[in-house]
C-alpha cells in the first residue's frame, strides 16, 4: 500500500509530537509492522528532512548516481544502507536499479521519457527504420560483439573488469541476443570456458527471494540493528510470515546485515561467601571423579520467584550516571530501575520503592545482588525481610553468580550506549532513551523460552504464566 508524502510527514509530526498514530484503513501491515513503518519515516525524516519523505519514484536520480549507487551494492555495502544515504525510506528503487543493471548494464538505468512520443517522431522513426540508413543501424545496434563491448567499457574495459563481471556481462548479451554464439562472447571478454559455466553454476540463488529481503531488512531496521538472524527469523514468524532460518541467515549476511555479538570473557576466580547474606543461588554437585564442586542455579518455575539487581555505571563528556535495575529471572522484565547522578542510598530505596508498588505480594521471593555496600544496609536488610523475602548475595568477586544482571548490562550497552554517546548531549536525553529502550525491552524484544519453546517478549510471557502453568501455555 502507497502512501502519500502529505500522510507520511502528517504522521511522523504527529508521532514526534507525542500523539497516536493509528493504523490507517487498508493497511495490510500488522500493528507492530505499522510502527515499525513509521519509526523508519521518522530515522529518514530526522536525517534527510521532509524531503526524505518523498517516494523514490518521484525524485530525480541521474544515470551517474544510480550506477554510482549500484557498484557500492555490488562492492558489498547493504541495499537498505544505499537506499538510507539517498534519502529513500525503502530499498525497493535501489532494488529496481540492480536488476536493470544486471540486465541491460549501464543502459539499463537511463531515465525514460515520460508520455507517448510526438506524432512526427513516431514518423521519422518509421521512416529511418524503412530508409536506406535503417538496416545498417539496425544491424549496428544488434551485433551483439558492439553490444558486449559497451558493456565491458562500462565496467572499466576487459582489463579493469572482474571475472564475474565479464560473466555478467555475456550473459546478458546473450539473453539480448539468442543467436550470438558463446564461443565468440568468450573471446571478446577474455573469459574462458570453464570460468562461464562455474559461474553461471553458482549463480544467484536469491533472485526470487526480493520481497523476504526486503521483510528481513524491515525487521532489522525496526530493531535499529540490535537483532541476529535468531529474532529477525522469530520477528517474522511473529507477523506471520513463514521464512526459513537458514534463508533469513543467507539473506542477512548478503546484505550485510549483522546483529550485535558479545564477546565472552573467561574468568576461573570463584570468590568467597558474604557474611551479610548467604548464596542462594549457588548449589553443589558432585562430579565423576567424586570431587564436590559448585554451580549457579537460576532455574524458575515461574514469575516472582528468583530477582536480581546491580548498579551500572555510563559516563559521558558532561559526567557519568548509574542504573540500578532489578530483573526477574524467569520472564526477563525488568520490574523496576532507577536512573541517577548519585549512586546512593537514596537511589536503591526509590528502586525497591516502585517494585514493591507494583508487586506487593513477593513472600518467598528470593532477591540476588552483588555483595555492594547498598545491599548490606541495615534498612535494606531489613524491608526485604519483613516483606518474607529471602536475601541472597554472590560469592565475592565472582560475577558468574550474578551474570544474568551482567547480561542485560551488555545487552543494553550494545544496543543503545556503545558508539553513540554523541546522541545524548544531557542527562534528560540519555534518560528518555533509558526509559525507551527498557519499555522495548520488556514488550517488544523477543527471547527465546525453552519451557514453552517459544519466542515472545517478557510481559507475554508473564500474561501467558497469569492464564495457566507456565509450561503449558500455548500461545
Amino acid at each position: 500500500m502507497k502512501y502519500t508524502f502529505e500522510q507520511k510527514l502528517k504522521w511522523v509530526r504527529d508521532y514526534m509530537s507525542g500523539g497516536s498514530v493509528p493504523v490507517p484503513k487498508g493497511c495490510p501491515s500488522s500493528l507492530k509492522g505499522w510502527h515499525r513503518k513509521v519509526l523508519t519515516w521518522i530515522h529518514v525524516y530526522e536525517i534527510f528532512g521532509e524531503k526524505g519523505l518523498i517516494h523514490g519514484r518521484d525524485k530525480k536520480f541521474s544515470q551517474g548516481r544510480k550506477i554510482e549507487a549500484v557498484r557500492r551494492v555490488l562492492a558489498g555495502e547493504s541495499i537498505s544502507g544505499v537506499a538510507y544515504s539517498l534519502g529513500m525510506a525503502n530499498c525497493a528503487c535501489v532494488m529496481n536499479w540492480l536488476r536493470a543493471y544486471r540486465e541491460k548494464g549501464e543502459d539499463g538505468l537511463q531515465s525514460k521519457p515520460k508520455g507517448r512520443k510526438p506524432k512526427h517522431a513516431e514518423e521519422d522513426d518509421g521512416a529511418a527504420r524503412g530508409g536506406e540508413q535503417g538496416p545498417e543501424k539496425g544491424e549496428r545496434a544488434q551485433n551483439p560483439r558492439d553490444s558486449l563491448l559497451k558493456k565491458l567499457e562500462g565496467l572499466g574495459g576487459v582489463g579493469g573488469a572482474s571475472p564475474r563481471q565479464r560473466f555478467e556481462a555475456v550473459l546478458q548479451t546473450k539473453e539480448e541476443s539468442k543467436n550470438a554464439k558463446i564461443g565468440e562472447l568468450l573471446a571478446v571478454a577474455k573469459l574462458a570456458k570453464s570460468t562461464y559455466f562455474y559461474e553461471k553454476s553458482k549463480a544467484d540463488p536469491d533472485a526470487k527471494n526480493e520481497g523476504a529481503a526486503e521483510l528481513i531488512a524491515s525487521a532489522f531496521e525496526g530493531s535499529r540493528g540490535r537483532y541476529g538472524v535468531r529474532r529477525v527469523w522469530a520477528q517474522l514468524r511473529a507477523e506471520g510470515v513463514a521464512v526459513n532460518h537458514k534463508k533469513v541467515q543467507r539473506l542477512m549476511k548478503k546484505m550485510g546485515l549483522k546483529g550485535i555479538v558479545k564477546t565472552v570473557n573467561y574468568n576461573s576466580y570463584r570468590g568467597t561467601v558474604g557474611k551479610v547474606a548467604p548464596d542462594l543461588i549457588i548449589e553443589e554437585y558432585v562430579r565423576k571423579d567424586g570431587q564436590t564442586h559448585h554451580r549457579s542455579d537460576f532455574s524458575c518455575g515461574g514469575p516472582d520467584e528468583k530477582w536480581t539487581t546491580d548498579v551500572s555505571q555510563f559516563s559521558f563528556p558532561w559526567g557519568k550516571c548509574y542504573l540500578s535495575p532489578i530483573k526477574d529471572m524467569f520472564t526477563g522484565e525488568i520490574v523496576a530501575y532507577d536512573l541517577s547522578l548519585r549512586a546512593d542510598f537514596s537511589q536503591t530505596r526509590r528502586m525497591l520503592d516502585s517494585a514493591f508498588s507494583r508487586h506487593p505480594g513477593l513472600r518467598g521471593l528470593i532477591f540476588h545482588s552483588d555483595q555492594g555496600w547498598q545491599y548490606q544496609q541495615r534498612w535494606y536488610v531489613g524491608e526485604l525481610r519483613s516483606r518474607g523475602i529471602r536475601q541472597s548475595m554472590s560469592r565475592k568477586g565472582n560475577c558468574l553468580d550474578n551474570c544474568i544482571m551482567e547480561s542485560f548490562f551488555g545487552s543494553m550497552k550494545r544496543e543503545m550506549f556503545y558508539g553513540r554517546e554523541s546522541e545524548y548531549p544531557d542527562f534528560q536525553s540519555f534518560k528518555k532513551a533509558v526509559d525507551s529502550y527498557i519499555l522495548w525491552y520488556n514488550s517488544e524484544r523477543l527471547r527465546y523460552f525453552k519451557g514453552q519453546r517459544k519466542w515472545m517478549s517478557p510481559l507475554a510471557c508473564r500474561e501467558a504464566c497469569s492464564v495457566g502453568h507456565p509450561y503449558q501455555v500455548a500461545l
